[in-house]
């Protein structure tokens, strides 16, 4: 069988410019005749010779799986199909009888900035996963709603004043188009100066999406290092305080003659303007089985969300610690929180200041899918290579940043400084919970897989709403012994490239997913008027 390692058109990445030689913009492609030829512009061209062929039913069928992806994963190898009873191979098959001879996989990526579909999936499996441990299902038990819970921001402490904008009292729904009148920045009768001559005042009152939001009023005051230091030790802190909650919530519970409890959380870490984290916490109370320690059970009635409130407060005002010795901090830098922190109890319907569960789930499914973009910065790992691209010492606040973690990661203790410059010294993930919380992305992502197998192969019952019967969900410990199909198809498969064959495919594939998304969400209208109508014509009980 032939070998076709890829298939990827030669076309430069910016189109549009011809030059004599291969490089950005060069077309070192060998002109072909086409009907399309008379066509300036090279997506149109590559889009309309695409779609002429006469298997452009079939590629578009091929690539659907990826086709909302922007730069999808390219993958070439062998397909076999295994009994799993027997584990006899009934079929091989190679990639290179597929359309372009490879295998499309959507890359997966969760930030928006890089790819706004997958990172859309991405939400709405966060939301999901949120959510569930909450008000329960997929695999979660219902108690979990009347379990007493919280919704808590932690934020960093300062290291040395910058420009915000204080709304006191925000009416707007959408925080992030506020038109409300803000504060002055830093109001100063006094009008002082630092030690190197900028003023420490500004009556500016900031607009939302102000470039000098977050930047220092002196750069040369502002403690780089040990914001970077603080943003690497995140983690840790947090790690520390909700141990400290929990200890403190176990010694209440033992005064007030009650059993042992924990407290599972799901958390989000966000950017703020200047660059330092900040996290949105969701605290959930469970109560402890010593017959059954991995089951979510119920809380003893003797604790509320007001305790919750007042543990998470005393952790977060006392927990401090020293991080090792560096050899430019001999004393090492201290980690502490800010003094702003907000705690609010959570309800299934918000009531005064408590937040309802869609709210929560919503808020914190929304940050999983950012990083640094609020802080004007955005790059992949950075290198020896690529480090004076991002870094600069006396250049912009995010230039500063990372050449703070970039200097402070040069000896063997303090490398992971460098391997997360390029998130300013945060190595955390954006989205992290506990293990018992909820479900995981994995079962999610399982679900949505055999749901997609069912309904291509239609070999199952259909439900009355015309959809294909899919399995329950299932726990991350109970999917390697899932072995519900009969077959399965083993992929023996190498990395061929990343993105389409043409921006012409790209065009096709991204407008043939927005349609199908289009089609569905008018489906779920549909639906939803469909139900109310009913709801509403149905008489009510005497």
């Amino acid at each position: 069988m032939p070998t076709q390692l890829d298939t990827v058109s030669a076309l430069a990445l910016t189109p549009g410019t011809a030059s004599p030689g291969p490089g950005v913009g060069a077309n070192t492609e060998t002109r072909l005749s086409s009907p399309f030829a008379h066509e300036p512009r090279q997506h149109i061209r590559t889009a309309l010779e695409r779609a002429a062929r006469p298997d452009y039913a079939a590629w578009l069928g091929h690539v659907e799986s990826a086709a909302a992806c922007t730069n999808p994963i390219r993958l070439h190898g062998n397909l076999a199909t295994v009994d799993v009873r027997t584990g006899e191979i009934l079929a091989n098959r190679h990639t290179s009888a597929l359309p372009d001879g490879v295998l499309y996989k959507a890359c997966g990526n969760r930030r928006h900035t890089v790819c706004p579909a997958c990172a859309t999936t991405y939400q709405h499996d966060a939301y999901h996963l949120v959510r569930a441990g909450l008000v329960g299902g997929k695999a979660i038990p219902d108690t979990v709603r009347t379990h007493p819970a919280v919704f808590a921001t932690l934020t960093a402490p300062s290291f040395g004043p910058v420009h915000t904008r204080d709304v006191r009292h925000c009416a707007c729904r959408d925080k992030t188009r506020c038109t409300c009148r803000p504060a002055p920045c830093h109001a100063r009768r006094d009008n002082p100066t630092c030690p190197h001559g900028r003023p420490l005042a500004c009556w500016q009152r900031h607009a939302p999406g102000d470039e000098q939001l977050g930047r220092p009023l002196c750069v040369d005051c502002y403690n780089y290092a040990h914001h970077v230091v603080w943003n690497h030790h995140a983690g840790e802190l947090w790690r520390r305080t909700k141990q400290h909650a929990e200890r403190h919530l176990n010694q209440l519970a033992r005064q007030r003659g009650l059993p042992r409890i924990r407290l599972s959380h799901g958390k989000a870490a966000e950017y703020q303007a200047r660059g330092a984290v900040h996290f949105h916490i969701l605290l959930r109370l469970d109560g402890i089985d010593p017959d059954q320690p991995e089951a979510i059970t119920p809380p003893p009635g003797g604790i509320t969300t007001d305790d919750i409130t007042a543990a998470v407060t005393l952790a977060a005002t006392t927990i401090a610690y020293t991080t090792p010795s560096h050899p430019d901090q001999l004393d090492g830098w201290p980690i502490t929180w800010g003094d702003q922190h907000e705690i609010r109890p959570i309800t299934l319907s918000a009531s005064g200041d408590a937040l309802d569960d869609q709210a929560v789930a919503a808020y914190l499914a929304k940050y999983s899918t950012k990083g640094t973009e609020a802080t004007g910065h955005t790059s992949r790992r950075l290198t020896a290579d690529t480090i004076d691209l991002y870094a600069n010492p006396h250049g912009t606040h995010p230039e500063r940043l990372i050449a703070a973690a970039w200097t402070l990661g040069h000896t063997s203790e303090w490398r992971g400084l460098r391997r997360w410059a390029h998130m300013l010294g945060f190595g955390g993930h954006f989205l992290t919970k506990a293990r018992r919380y909820s479900i995981t992305f994995g079962s999610i992502r399982e679900e949505r897989a055999a749901y997609k197998r069912a309904r291509a192969l239609n070999s199952t019952p259909s439900r009355s709403e015309g959809h294909p019967e899919t399995s329950r969900f299932y726990r991350q410990g109970d999917l390697d012994t899932k072995t519900e199909e009969t077959t399965l198809i083993v992929g023996f498969l190498t990395y061929a490239g990343t993105g389409w064959h043409s921006t012409g495919d790209q065009l096709l594939a991204n407008t043939a997913a927005a349609q199908a998304r289009e089609r569905t969400r008018a489906g779920h209208e549909e639906l939803a008027h469909h139900a109310r109508e009913q709801s509403s014509s149905t008489p009510l009980a005497a």
